[in-house]
């Protein structure tokens, strides 16, 4: 009797084990979180990581500013790994799947924004590394180790992508059947601008492949001349009121310099000589705004809306001798005015209209196109420079007013600033020999690039650094300072992770950098 009872207590056992398998993937559900997450509110996260803050490493490696304190950090190109945007893009693919759990059709507004998403965050990562895994990653435990796509299929790819999104983006406009946009902070939903933002970026996405512009499978030059003939299906940017911008606010999203950061960076951030070398060679008001006079530099026959009352330093200089002479006020930093006043500082641009103009410039001079809806390459040259003149509202003619801040004066106090006005032109500002297009030659391609760098200090990440990669312009400062043997890193490396977890794949993507994650490697892109 004993023995049955035991056995007939193990079967019982047994079925109930058996039973409590079966329902498992139900029992594991955790009933106190939420198990799903509305396409809106993943769009919302997944637009926070398209913002590219200002102040860090992205500006020290496009030489706007430097570091003269080693506590901080360096001006050394001794790059490491790119950002890894793998988790975004899996927010990217859920943000799809839940808006078809809710019943929307397979083609709808977050699939359109998706496909947007996945061009903007592929191409960004390949910009910095070269190959990367694409078409096999996003799997899940599907795939854990992805083979990599060469630049040349990420590229193709992202191209596609943003010529189907403006196609379903015109559909959808027309129709209600494929949902109402929500979460979206930078258009507030408003599907015509992302259309505009969408063929915007890919004309820079474009200019990035210059050097591989006689690729007939790319076909580069067709694709820009399609877009800018044909405005209709291809909508671009026609002002700075479709910028896709990041607005700051207090106190949910502090803009990166303000009050509360002034004691620890405002004198051990100095400004550069590429960027403000170029500005009083040009005699750029600009200057003005975006930084101060040298102390050391003002004199009775010097006053400090002389252009000569501007200097930066060379960012190879030995980051010591750097700190020494910011400190005896002999170089310029960033005007305290402008960016350390207050917690929302400027909007910070990701894709803008100022940008659009010098890349079809660009593109005109290069002759791949004839012309666009404002004319020639001098047009859209002039429509960028005025562009960014507007954005710090510098007058088409009369007094522009400045700031600089008192050597020693507390940053919240109202009397902490010199007020002076500086007599402004932009005509003649134009007029000068190195401002006036000199027409679509290498002389005029070259101002096109340096005015281009001028408008996107501190927008855009890293553009004006992947520009310079690609064209050589500005020059860049090397020395001691920027290390990796005074010369400018022309990649970043691949994240340890890849290393580790999807190791053949990785070794077999070195292959083009002669087996070694190269710094130095030149990726497909500028050979």
């Amino acid at each position: 009797m004993k023995r049955y009872s035991i056995f007939t207590t193990i079967f019982t056992l047994l079925v109930l084990v058996l039973v409590s398998c079966s329902d498992f993937d139900q029992l594991k559900q955790n009933t106190n979180v939420p198990n799903s997450v509305p396409s809106s509110l993943l769009l919302n996260g997944v637009l926070m990581s398209l913002h590219d803050a200002p102040f860090g490493t992205t500006e020290r490696r496009s030489q706007y500013f430097l570091i003269n304190y080693d506590y901080y950090g360096n001006n050394r190109y001794d790059l490491g790994a790119g950002d890894n945007y793998y988790t975004t893009l899996k927010n990217v693919v859920k943000m799809e799947e839940e808006a078809t759990k809710l019943g929307l059709p397979q083609q709808n507004v977050y699939s359109a924004m998706g496909k947007f998403l996945r061009a903007y965050f592929f191409s960004k990562m390949s910009l910095q590394m070269g190959d990367i895994p694409m078409t096999e990653a996003l799997k899940g435990v599907n795939n854990l180790t992805p083979k990599y796509d060469t630049q040349k299929e990420v590229f193709k790819q992202c191209l596609t992508w943003l010529d189907e999104c403006n196609t379903e983006l015109t559909t959808l406009q027309a129709s209600t059947t494929g949902g109402t946009l929500s979460g979206d902070f930078y258009y507030e939903n408003d599907l015509s601008k992302w259309q505009k933002t969408v063929n915007t970026f890919r004309l820079r996405l474009l200019i990035h492949l210059s050097k591989r512009s006689d690729d007939t499978d790319l076909d580069i030059k067709k694709q820009f001349s399609d877009i800018i003939s044909n405005s209709a299906k291809y909508p671009v940017m026609t002002s700075a009121a479709d910028n896709l911008q990041f607005e700051y606010i207090y106190p949910t999203n502090n803009y990166a310099n303000n009050p509360g950061n002034f004691g620890f960076d405002a004198l051990r951030n100095n400004c550069s000589d590429t960027y403000v070398g170029l500005l009083t060679r040009l005699k750029d008001p600009r200057v003005f705004l975006t930084c101060e006079p040298a102390k050391a530099l003002v004199t009775s026959t010097t006053p400090a809306t002389s252009f000569d009352a501007f200097k930066a330093a060379n960012a190879g200089e030995d980051l010591g001798i750097m700190y020494n002479k910011t400190n005896a006020g002999e170089y310029s930093l960033l005007n305290r005015f402008r960016y350390y006043r207050t917690y929302t500082g400027e909007p910070s641009l990701e894709i803008s209209y100022q940008e659009m103009c010098f890349n079809i410039a660009e593109a005109i001079n290069r002759g791949w196109v004839s012309t666009g809806v404002l004319g020639g390459a001098e047009d859209y040259y002039k429509a960028g420079i005025n562009t960014s003149m507007e954005y710090y509202e510098i007058p088409e003619s009369g007094n522009l007013t400045v700031h600089f801040f008192k050597q020693g004066a507390s940053i919240s106090n109202a009397d902490a600033y010199d007020i002076f006005t500086v007599p402004v032109d932009r005509n003649t500002y134009y007029n000068q020999m190195g401002v006036k297009y000199d027409g679509n030659t290498a002389v005029g391609l070259t101002q096109i690039l340096e005015q281009k760098y001028l408008a996107l200090f501190r927008h855009g990440g890293l553009e004006s650094y992947f520009t310079y990669r690609r064209t050589g312009v500005p020059t860049f400062g090397t020395g001691p300072g920027t290390g990796n043997n005074q010369k400018i890193a022309m990649r970043f490396q691949y994240f340890d992770s890849e290393k580790t977890a999807n190791t053949d794949n990785y070794k077999q993507a070195l292959t083009v950098y002669d087996s070694n994650d190269d710094i130095n490697g030149l990726m497909w892109i500028l050979k």
